[in-house]
């Protein structure tokens, strides 16, 4: 979670107007995942619309059966529309595409809440070769919480940092005039996170979110 926070503080002067300084202030929090969400594809290819639709709905079904024998709720599992058309192939490096049957389409994400169950979980969904991409990324369940701290700690940054520049310049420090907030250092929803896998394949893999 970083944070970039532009603080205006005034600053008064003898016999002088009303003056300000512009300062930042950043806050990087780092945390111990201990959620991974998942986000699975399931495509199929055949020469009817219905028979992809069907091995696509199988295939969700699927895996909808693993993810409860898992033990994972029905709350934290998405399930996208179904998206079926025509499918293409461009055969021998040729430039004029040839149509070769028809397409379903599904993305189903899930989130896993007990990382202790990754392997087993993994290791079932690795036998099936109906999905064709399978990602998966770290996150932590008091996300909001921890987003609200680093905004507080960058503005203890940027106000520890005006103070220290008043003091040197020999000013008194008045009231903020303004906050910006610089989107561009907002957080994503899908959270920057680093993995540290375990020797072992029996533990839980370790990870952490920024």
């Amino acid at each position: 979670i970083l944070i970039l926070l532009t603080l205006f503080i005034t600053t008064t002067f003898a016999q002088q107007p009303q003056k300000y300084i512009n300062v930042n202030g950043t806050s990087e929090v780092v945390r111990n995942a201990d959620q991974i969400n998942f986000s699975i594809q399931i495509k199929n290819i055949s020469e009817t619309v219905e028979k992809s639709k069907s091995l696509t709905d199988g295939n969700t079904s699927s895996l909808l059966a693993l993810l409860n024998k898992h033990g994972i709720n029905a709350d934290d599992i998405e399930v996208s529309p179904i998206k079926l058309g025509k499918n293409f192939e461009f055969p021998d490096g040729s430039r004029q595409r040839v149509h070769n049957g028809y397409f379903t389409h599904v993305d189903v994400s899930f989130l896993l809440k007990d990382i202790s169950k990754y392997y087993a979980l993994s290791n079932d969904i690795a036998k099936s070769d109906a999905y064709e991409i399978i990602s998966s990324n770290y996150n932590i369940s008091d996300y909001e919480a921890q987003h609200k701290s680093a905004y507080q700690e960058a503005l203890k940054a940027a106000k520890e940092k005006a103070l220290y520049m008043c003091n040197t310049l020999g000013v008194k420090l008045g009231s903020v005039l303004e906050v910006e907030e610089n989107d561009q250092w907002q957080s994503e929803i899908s959270p920057m996170n680093t993995s540290t896998y375990e020797v072992s394949r029996t533990g839980s893999p370790s990870g952490k979110v920024t």
